[in-house]
């Protein structure tokens, strides 16, 4: 069951799990699930990283999730959209891999906290070389959507190695105006006053590394409560999307760096 590495473009090298997710998702939830899903983290080595985020009791909508990017082709589209990727940056080798976290129907994963550790907290992926694109059973795949994240994720990857972790609200948005501008987005889903709006609420926070307010500023007023933190007044994905905007307006470089 444990995955080798099956495609390899440029600087990168694709090592499949889906595969084996729809192995594992096959079997009855329960003990023997569980211990098989033990034995996939620890025969694949360094790749125990990544996978150790999935949930082995998902219920049955995960199985239909795999087996859809399966049916997609997703890992070939995200090997594809990775040497794209990898053209365009100063990339040295790295690790492709693409896992599917589950925010629907269990409690083993916190959306907010698994996406935050994901973007912001991966020292050992990154030293490791690893580039993980991560999809959710909320989320509705489709070829583009894999591109899009897996340019997100070779992105983030590529610029820690060159420039370290980002740790405060205004080091977090500048890496992720310059993440979604690479991974293709072209307009902030707020207008112009919503914008400028966000931009006078976040500016006292702007130097603060303090989760709750860096998560606020972030996810917005409705994800802060739902984790006991205090609101700040902003809509979701607040400070993402006045990041995006500033990204788009205001940098017209036409290189990462």
């Amino acid at each position: 069951m444990a995955a080798q590495p099956e495609a390899a473009a440029g600087h990168v090298t694709l090592v499949p799990v889906l595969q084996a997710m729809r192995e594992l998702y096959s079997q009855p939830p329960g003990t023997e699930r569980f211990k098989e899903y033990l034995r996939m983290a620890t025969s694949m080595g360094d790749m125990a990283l990544p996978i150790s985020r999935i949930n082995p009791m998902a219920k049955a909508h995960a199985l239909t999730y795999v087996e859809k990017m399966i049916a997609l082709d997703a890992e070939n589209v995200a090997i594809g959209a990775a040497a794209a990727a990898s053209a365009e940056l100063p990339a040295d080798a790295l690790q492709l891999s693409l896992i599917l976290l589950d925010d629907l129907k269990g409690g083993w994963t916190n959306r907010t906290f698994a996406e935050f550790e994901h973007r912001y907290e991966r020292k050992y992926e990154v030293q490791r070389g690893w580039a993980v694109v991560v999809l959710w059973t909320s989320e509705e795949p489709s070829r583009e959507f894999v591109r899009e994240r897996t340019r997100e994720a070779m992105y983030r990857t590529i610029a820690e190695r060159d420039r370290g972790p980002v740790r405060t609200l205004r080091e977090i948005m500048k890496r992720e105006g310059e993440t979604m501008r690479f991974a293709g987005r072209t307009s902030s889903r707020y207008d112009a006053a919503t914008l400028a709006s966000i931009e006078v609420t976040i500016a006292p926070h702007l130097d603060s590394n303090a989760a709750p307010v860096v998560i606020a500023s972030l996810y917005g007023d409705e994800i802060a409560a739902s984790l006991g933190y205090p609101p700040l007044g902003l809509p979701a994905h607040a400070a993402y999307e006045a990041a995006l905007a500033r990204e788009l307006n205001g940098a017209r470089r036409t290189s990462w760096i």
